[in-house]
Order: C-alpha cells, then structure tokens, then sequence
C-alpha cells in the first residue's frame, strides 16, 4: 500500500502554459514517489467542455424571457442526443441546446 502526500511545489505555476523539463513524462521505478503535477489539472479544467457548459449556462441565462411576449415562460429545445443515467433517465445538461419556446405566444427562436 501507498501514502499519497499532496503538496505544492514553489518552484511549479499552476498557471504555466507548458512542464518543466524536469516534470516531464519518465519511467518511474517502483520504489521511487511519482510527482503529479497541478498544470496538468489546469489544463483539465480549461478543456472545451467546461467552456461548452459555460456557453449553455450563459444563453439559457439569456433567453428566459420572450423577445415577442417578454413574458418569462420560455422552455429550452434540445435535441434527443443526451447521456442517460444507469436507470434510463436523461442526464440534465448532457442534450444539445438549439433553441427556446414561448409557452404563453408559441413563439420559437434558436439559441
């Protein structure tokens, strides 16, 4: 069994835009403690698919009123595309966003 110690070196910028030498990819021997690196997880987080729901949050922000009625019963259209859950449940977010309906005018515009 392992101990995992987290630490954050000085010398490492969680903001760096590439590894330093000595943080590259290498063999490691079994004996020998293997270094995660924290830019590794900065990349992660700025991979499109945390900008993708940033954009989805903004424009459902944006659309809760209609621009015909400017009354706020607007529900979001998405398409049929989305991951589903260990019981056969849509997972929420997952679907594609393509546009809004007015449930007062029956008004539709696209996202």
């Amino acid at each position: 069994m392992s101990v995992l110690k987290v630490y954050r070196p000085e010398n490492e910028s969680a903001v760096a835009e590439t590894l330093p030498p000595a943080m590259a990819e290498s063999p490691t021997v079994s004996n020998e403690p293997e270094i995660y690196s924290f830019v590794k997880w900065v990349e992660k987080l700025r991979q499109p698919d945390s900008q993708r729901l940033a954009l989805r949050a903004q424009r459902l922000n944006a659309h809760q009123t209609c621009p015909d009625c400017n009354r706020a019963g607007v529900s979001p259209l998405m398409l049929n595309d989305g991951r589903m859950d260990s019981a056969g449940r849509l997972v929420p977010g997952s679907a594609t966003l393509v546009g809004f309906h007015c449930e007062t005018c029956n008004h539709e515009w696209p996202a």
